[in-house]
């Protein structure tokens, strides 16, 4: 299991919903920003993925919230691969709100990779030796 990357952000007025918290549509979009982030430092190219005729794609989702965010809040978003194999990417995800640290989302997900008749295929050799690699990097030693 990898360490956690992470990210700061502040809730923008857009985001909110007729209640004046973020719109729970909202924290999908916020674990997409998290994962792709990680996907780059690992060093995968989504570009190169594209032209190679494959895409990654999200087959599962699941959120449980804990807390609201309003307008202007500080939030940390973590993110990790939590597992993979031959054809899928698993992550785990939690919001936390800046400075308290009281708990917001905890979230994970699956991806998939496509071919270019969107049918899924194991995770191209390429990107599974930068997967392992940065796992393995991470560990303590």
């Amino acid at each position: 299991m990898s360490e956690f990357h992470e990210i700061e952000l502040s809730v923008r007025e857009y985001e909110m919903d007729q209640y004046g918290v973020v719109s729970n549509a909202v924290f999908a979009d916020y674990c997409h920003l998290a994962r792709h982030q990680l996907i780059d430092k690992i060093g995968v190219s989504i570009d190169w993925l594209i032209q190679s005729g494959r895409v990654v794609a999200l087959s599962e989702l699941s959120l449980k919230y804990l807390g609201p965010l309003r307008i202007r809040d500080r939030f940390t978003i973590k993110v990790r691969i939590s597992e993979y194999s031959a054809a899928r990417m698993h992550f785990e995800f939690f919001i936390t709100k800046i400075p308290t640290e009281e708990p917001i989302l905890e979230a994970r997900s699956t991806v998939v990779v496509l071919d270019k008749n969107y049918r899924p295929v194991r995770i191209p050799s390429e990107v599974k030796s930068k997967l392992v690699q940065y796992i393995r990097h991470e560990e303590p030693n």
